[in-house]
């Protein structure tokens, strides 16, 4: 069995396109998705139209998807520079994406469990009881032992840190299939995974798929997205860019 493992689209559906005619040439048989379809990019509708036509075998909330459902709490206000930008992806966001969608976008699951031939496998958008927890592909093998419920578990899938990656250790792998929009690794191409399954035996694939950049930034300028200078930073240096958003705007401007 054959399964593509997609996550992190950020709104980007010309990365997504690009992927997705990969995706073509390398003929899963199921495809699985792990959330942040939507939020910091400029096409979030299309990205969600794009992920339920592919009929995945299992789409997954992520934590800007749960964010952009379930944000902002009564009386909230933005206290510092990175609220502020939340607050205007989600705004540009409420815009463009319609009820129906909002809708399915809250009612996703947060996790799946499945057994592929005779692999047992957990699927999460940043891992169990956390949409948020961060594991790089540093960290030591006992702090990748939150990443699983079971210790019957074999293989965990799972997106939210923008850098592909996978590891093995104390009987399981870890994958991280990337970002499909929004690469933070230094690689600018969009990511996601194949893994390939013969009974017991895995065999994985980190896809870089490159796409043109130029017409992403050109269409998130166009539909006058929000804060796109910083867009346009993580697009061309796959680097995270919005802790110091403020020093990156004076960068980029003189």
């Amino acid at each position: 069995m054959r399964l593509a493992v997609l996550s992190d689209t950020h709104g980007n559906a010309i990365a997504f396109e690009a992927v997705i005619q990969d995706l073509k040439s390398q003929s899963p048989d199921a495809i699985v998705f792990l959330g942040d379809i939507v939020m910091r990019g400029p096409q979030p509708s299309e990205c969600i139209h794009m992920v339920r036509s592919l009929e995945p075998l299992a789409v997954i909330r992520g934590n800007y998807d749960d964010m952009f459902t379930r944000f902002p709490a009564p009386g909230w206000v933005p206290s510092n520079d990175k609220e502020e930008l939340v607050l205007r992806a989600y705004e540009y966001d409420c815009k463009r994406i319609a009820h129906d969608d909002q809708e399915w976008l809250a009612n996703l699951p947060v996790e799946r469990a499945w057994t592929f031939e005779d692999v047992p496998t957990e699927m999460y958008h940043a891992g169990p009881d956390s949409l948020v927890n961060v594991v790089y592909p540093w960290a030591s093998l006992d702090e990748m032992d939150i990443l699983n419920r079971s210790e019957h578990t074999r293989l965990v899938l799972f997106g939210h840190v923008h850098h592909a990656y996978a590891r093995q250790g104390k009987g399981r792998l870890i994958v991280n299939c990337g970002s499909v929009g929004l690469p933070f690794d230094g690689d600018n191409r969009a990511s996601y995974a194949i893994v390939d399954f013969n009974k017991r035996d895995i065999a994985v694939q980190l896809r870089r798929v490159a796409y043109d950049i130029e017409k992403a930034l050109a269409t998130a300028k166009a539909l006058k997205m929000p804060d796109v200078e910083a867009y346009e930073y993580a697009l061309r240096l796959a680097r995270y860019p919005y802790n110091d958003y403020k020093k990156l705007i004076q960068t980029t401007s003189s």
